[in-house]
């Protein structure tokens, strides 16, 4: 049995990035049938005020490999936020999950009370890692999922309930 840090975390974050990488697939298909150009689909947004769909893949990713650095007290693997293609993306989503699932599951045990400094802008805040794990990543994480499978919805792709927990319900 592998530690509870590890299971609260890394296969739900796999699951996810394997969500959202199903539904940007959708929605290149969606655009690719309506004729819309794959340059905008990247660009799209909920309201103009918010950030578009490259920034919710970008920080889904950040947060799924950042939070391994954050409990294990390493530095994190850099990924450039320089994704303007549908494929760029998808890249960076197989680039998380490559790194997510060579993560040591035994080296998460007994990580639930290491100190994990949370920054955010000038807020800094001092955590366990269990704490910064439920209470920061996880919903982070599930926020920009979210976010981009609004997104892609309001933008008309054909998505739904079950294209969202399908990646949820696989045994990897």
């Amino acid at each position: 049995m592998s530690p509870p840090l590890y299971d609260f975390s890394i296969p739900l974050f796999i699951h996810g990035l394997g969500t959202l990488s199903h539904i940007i697939k959708k929605g290149e298909e969606y655009a690719n049938e309506k004729g819309n150009p794959l340059s905008e689909l990247v660009e799209w947004r909920l309201t103009p005020d918010m950030k578009p769909l490259s920034f919710q893949v970008q920080t889904a990713c950040d947060t799924a490999k950042n939070t391994v650095a954050q409990i294990f007290g390493t530095e994190p693997v850099f990924i450039d936020d320089n994704e303007t293609t549908i494929e760029a993306l998808q890249a960076r989503i197989a680039k998380t999950i490559e790194l997510l699932k060579a993560a040591d599951a035994s080296k998460f045990a007994g990580k639930e009370e290491v100190e994990v400094i949370f920054k955010a802008g000038r807020m800094e805040r001092l955590m366990t890692g269990q704490s910064y794990l439920t209470s920061f990543a996880l919903p982070n994480f599930f926020f920009h999922l979210n976010t981009a499978y609004a997104i892609l919805r309001t933008k008309g792709v054909p998505i739904g309930k079950l294209d969202y927990l399908t990646s949820f319900f696989t045994d990897e």
